[in-house]
């Protein structure tokens, strides 16, 4: 859900603009790529001498990550998903919106 929810984010950052989202994607997945990689580093260096403490840590951050996540993403569903399919560029209701004024300006 988590990836799915992220995509799903940087795919309204994009937008309609298709030229560069190789770019938007490879630009988040590095950035993402070197976060984790200073984190872990820096967790390994600072816990090297007892490891349970880093064990616990593996194990509850990414449980509560999942969590946290799949409870924002419901609420924002509940709450928001009118809002967003107003205004998200992929969404059918945009393009049933937009559908009528291109056909009236091709009768013009």
């Amino acid at each position: 859900m988590m990836l799915n929810t992220g995509t799903a984010c940087i795919s309204d950052v994009i937008g309609s603009d298709n030229t560069s989202a190789a770019f938007v994607y490879g630009a988040y997945s590095l950035a993402d790529k070197f976060a984790n990689g200073l984190l872990l580093y820096w967790l390994v260096a600072v816990y090297a001498a007892d490891a349970k403490p880093l064990a616990w840590i593996m194990a509850i951050v990414p449980t509560v990550s999942a969590i946290s996540c799949t409870i924002a993403t419901y609420a924002g569903i509940k709450l928001y998903s009118d809002k967003l399919a107003k205004i998200s560029s992929g969404s059918m209701l945009a393009k049933t919106r937009k559908k009528p004024e291109k056909e009236a300006m091709l009768k013009s």
